[in-house]
């Protein structure tokens, strides 16, 4: 009996699907129970959640960043990975998805917004603990001039950009968890992650938190 052969056509469809999905995704955190969180990689507002049986596998070494910027593999579940929080109950995951040409999707997530501190290369810090007003830091400078997308409890979402000092004021309506997401395209970025060397960088960062 032949076994079925794979065209060249068919290997980059697939190529360009996983693609697309680590290009249009973000992972974002969620509080669990027992002092630990749980990530996710997809997309917030539509409630879809990869599984490792589909896109959640592009996302390779995602570890934990603690206090003391130690980093700690993450535990991988079906449909999430678990890191620990802090003793401040914030908590933070690094992982990333190097594609064939050489550009590195970096996902930076974190929960919660009392530590006024950034150990992510991008990341949105709070101006004070749980404030709705924030600074985005880039490598540890303000980044002006940078689109916000917030997605609230309703399925809302809504732009802001931050101003010449790199802050902003975000607008919470209702209760309910709140996903944060910011992007920023490095053209000289390189590096390797997991092995695999890239040219390119591309930070996918997100802050998700709760108002009650």
């Amino acid at each position: 009996m032949k076994k079925p052969l794979f065209s060249l056509a068919t290997l980059a469809a697939a190529a360009f699907v996983f693609s697309g999905a680590a290009h249009a995704h973000f992972v974002w955190l969620e509080p669990a129970a027992g002092g630990e969180a749980k990530a996710y990689f997809g997309e917030w507002a539509d409630d879809l959640r990869e599984t490792e049986a589909g896109h959640l596998k592009l996302v390779s070494a995602p570890r934990g960043i603690a206090a003391d910027g130690k980093q700690t593999p993450a535990t991988r579940h079906a449909d999430h990975f678990v890191v620990k929080a802090d003793a401040s109950g914030d908590a933070r995951l690094v992982g990333a998805y190097v594609s064939d040409k050489g550009v590195a999707s970096l996902y930076q997530a974190r929960t919660g917004r009392t530590e006024t501190v950034a150990r992510h290369t991008l990341e949105l810090v709070p101006q004070a603990a749980n404030s709705n007003s924030f600074t985005l830091l880039l490598a540890g400078k303000p980044l002006p001039k940078a689109e916000v997308v917030v997605f609230g409890p309703p399925k809302w979402e809504k732009k802001f950009t931050t101003d010449d000092a790199g802050q902003v004021t975000l607008q919470t309506p209702w209760p309910g968890q709140y996903v944060v997401e910011v992007n920023h395209t490095d053209k000289d970025g390189k590096g390797s992650w997991d092995g695999k060397p890239y040219t390119q960088t591309r930070h996918v960062a997100t802050l998700s938190f709760v108002v009650r």
